[in-house]
């Protein structure tokens, strides 16, 4: 597959402005901020810069599993995870770093695709058990029984690209299971979180009108 027969190719499409913003300069701002009143206030401020560095150590995490999340739109499909590396293809991720792996959905087996940017739909992308995955959160909720294979929601998310898959027709890396540990808060020191294939797939997008036009010219039904 050529260049020429790319309708559409968005590189690190989970980085939003504000994803980049609160990840990158909100920890580094809340740190400054404690630094400065530890100095001019009161040293008990002093504790607030371990608080700062723990979030800052979080928002890294999420950051790196959602830098490769991409999505590339031709005539054979569309693909999504990691489309911008060669060796995405033979990786085996965990369920925390599913995004860098690839996923590719060959237009027969897209039942229906549509960019969603409704804020209360992209919510119910975001925060709906249906949509459970390690992609937007940094630990797994007691109530999260799988994470969805497919669904690569981040956080802060404003749009997404969503497809209703046919099971078995499209290629997804091998997930690997993780654990988590809980310190016996639900009964148990810690749990296996187990991938599931979702026949829903979920990714963000930066440019949604772009996404459309891209789908428009090349989408299911469309000449190819």
């Amino acid at each position: 597959m050529t260049a020429r027969d790319t309708a559409y190719h968005e590189g690190h499409s989970a980085l939003n402005g504000r994803f980049l913003a609160l990840a990158l300069l909100g920890p580094a701002a809340g740190l400054a901020a404690c630094v400065l009143l530890a100095v001019t206030v009161s040293p008990a401020w002093a504790a607030g810069i371990g608080v700062m560095a723990v979030l800052w150590l979080m928002l890294a995490g999420l950051l790196y599993r959602n830098w490769p999340t991409g999505i590339r739109i031709d005539r054979s499909g569309i693909s999504a995870g990691a489309v911008g590396s060669a060796a995405a293809a033979g990786r085996t991720p965990t369920v925390n770093h599913q995004a860098w792996g690839r996923f590719t959905c060959p237009w027969p087996a897209a039942l229906a695709v549509r960019v969603v940017t409704d804020p209360a739909q992209v919510r119910e992308l975001r925060k709906s058990p249906q949509y459970d995955t390690m992609t937007n959160r940094w630990a797994a909720r007691r109530a999260m029984r799988h994470c969805n294979v497919g669904v690569l929601s981040s956080p802060w998310m404003t749009a997404a690209l969503v497809i209703d898959i046919r099971p078995g027709a499209v290629t997804t890396p091998r997930v690997r299971p993780a654990r988590f540990y809980g310190n016996y808060m639900g009964g148990s020191l810690s749990r296996l979180l187990q991938p599931v294939p979702s026949p829903t797939w979920v990714i963000p997008t930066r440019h949604p009108d772009a996404v459309r036009q891209a789908l428009q010219a090349l989408g299911p039904g469309q000449p190819r």
